[in-house]
């Protein structure tokens, strides 16, 4: 017995043996990696993910808005002493049937937004590239893309394409405008500003801006090449009430900006240094105004959450200026056909400056104060529903225009109306925008009839849009 069991340990022992050397003589097989899972992060609350080797957070969203647009139509005309060589006539323009009165586009917006944590507090950045389509009445861009806005934030410090400090309201709630100071929601200026948060709720900001606006503040738009949503008559681009240009820039505007913050709501005041540096077109002595304008905004915020949704509130804005008139926020409204709403009637003059060819103050340059009272809401009717009314008053009054009547001394119009929501599912949007707009003009005390066509002092306008939006 014993001599089996030694027989048995030897063949198990030598199986063993054999075994190793074998396993010796196979390839090592290393395990599987660990996968790179990609990690959530947060810009701003919305959740993004951590770029690949860097602690470098990025965030993609955007939007696609489909919409329709049409308003009525009636008859346009050119005051000839809104910037052109005759200073007597008023000549009908483009006929309604040569213009349209509906309108399509498309615009996608996609969004970058970044997020680094520093020693200094969070280091950000912002890209926001439009691509517009479009065609007839009051429609985007035929077909462009662009960035809209491009800054980076980081201890206070804003630097890039960013929303201006001046206005609190900007464009109000829908596609077309109120009477309110924008470049926050488009036509935002190149800037570089500083904002120093303190407690309570309050924060102050310099922001130095650039002057060059794609309004009707900054140049005479030649004639042919006006934007989309701009009109021409009697074959002048009657862009701005301008018998002048402006020259090369000599000055960043000079915004200075308080804001504060509170359960209640917020307020918001802002004033703003602007530069005029004209050159008049028309006379032959080629003379020149080189001044400062100002304007102030301020406004209030009330949460109205006892109404029912804790979004529910009411906003008030008030501007005023004098030598910078589209801090005024007049030339925002609508879509910056300066009360010629929807290209019916006549301009309101708007300008920085006017230099009078004629009567008592020629050879002078006229000055302009133009100021806007603003009012808009939100009220959610339920979960899916809301409707945004909106309501805005603006005047220009012109003085130093002398005897030569030029311009009309006094323009005054209003804003009105809603915009309605309604939101089925998350991340789709239907609205209606309804908005009325009616201008009245003094006439220029040097007017005569001429072909008899009487001075258009009323112009009147209605515009509606239905778009449908998805953002992601």
């Amino acid at each position: 017995m014993k001599g089996m069991q030694r027989a048995l340990l030897a063949s198990a022992a030598a199986l063993v043996v054999v075994g190793g050397a074998r396993a010796a003589d196979l390839p090592i097989r290393k395990g599987t990696p660990a996968a790179e899972y990609v990690k959530v992060c947060h810009v701003d609350g919305a959740a993004g993910f951590v770029i690949p080797g860097s602690d470098t957070c990025l965030k993609i969203s955007g939007s696609l808005l489909a919409q329709v647009e049409a308003g009525n139509l009636t008859q346009q005309y050119a005051w000839a002493g809104n910037g052109g060589t005759s200073e007597t006539a008023l000549a009908k323009g483009a006929s309604t049937a040569s213009r349209s009165s509906i309108g399509y586009t498309a615009r996608g917006i996609l969004n970058f937004d970044t997020a680094t944590n520093t020693a200094y507090g969070p280091l950000q950045a912002h890209i926001g590239v439009f691509f517009d389509y479009g065609s007839g009445f009051d429609s985007y861009n035929a077909d462009t893309a662009y960035i809209d806005k491009g800054y980076l934030t980081w201890a206070g410090l804003t630097a890039g394409k960013a929303a201006s400090f001046f206005s609190m309201l900007g464009a109000g709630y829908g596609t077309a405008d109120i009477f309110s100071p924008d470049r926050r929601d488009e036509n935002e200026p190149l800037l570089l500003a500083y904002t120093a948060t303190f407690g309570g709720g309050f924060a102050a900001t310099i922001s130095l801006e650039d002057p060059v606006l794609q309004g009707p503040s900054s140049t005479a738009i030649p004639a042919g090449s006006a934007p989309s949503g701009y009109y021409t008559l009697a074959g002048v681009d009657e862009f701005i009430a301008g018998n002048s240009t402006y020259q090369g820039q000599r000055s960043p505007d000079i915004v200075a900006a308080l804001d504060l913050q509170q359960g209640w709501g917020g307020a918001h005041l802002a004033g703003v240094a602007h530069q005029v540096n004209m050159v008049e077109t028309y006379d032959a002595a080629g003379s020149t105004l080189n001044t400062w304008g100002w304007a102030i905004d301020g406004g209030l915020k009330f949460n109205l959450p006892m109404l029912g949704d804790p979004s529910d509130n009411v906003q008030l804005q008030g501007s005023y200026s004098q030598n910078a008139v589209w801090y005024s926020g007049i030339p925002d409204g609508m879509w910056f056909e300066n009360g010629q709403v929807n290209g019916n009637g006549v301009m309101m003059p708007v300008a920085d400056s006017y230099y009078v060819t004629a009567g008592s103050n020629s050879g002078r340059w006229a000055t302009p104060t133009a100021w806007a009272l603003t009012a808009i809401g939100e009220y959610h009717l339920g979960p899916n529903f809301a409707i945004d009314p909106e309501v805005s008053y603006g005047e220009i009054t012109w003085s130093g225009l002398g005897s030569g009547g030029q311009l009309s001394p006094d323009s005054e119009s209003w804003i009105g109306g809603a915009v309605f929501h309604w939101d089925p599912v998350a991340h789709l949007d239907f609205d209606l925008e309804l908005l009325y707009q009616t201008t009245h003009q003094s006439q220029p005390g040097g007017f005569v009839t001429a072909g008899g066509v009487p001075w258009q002092a009323n112009t009147s306008g209605l515009a509606g849009r239905l778009s449908v939006t998805r953002d992601f």
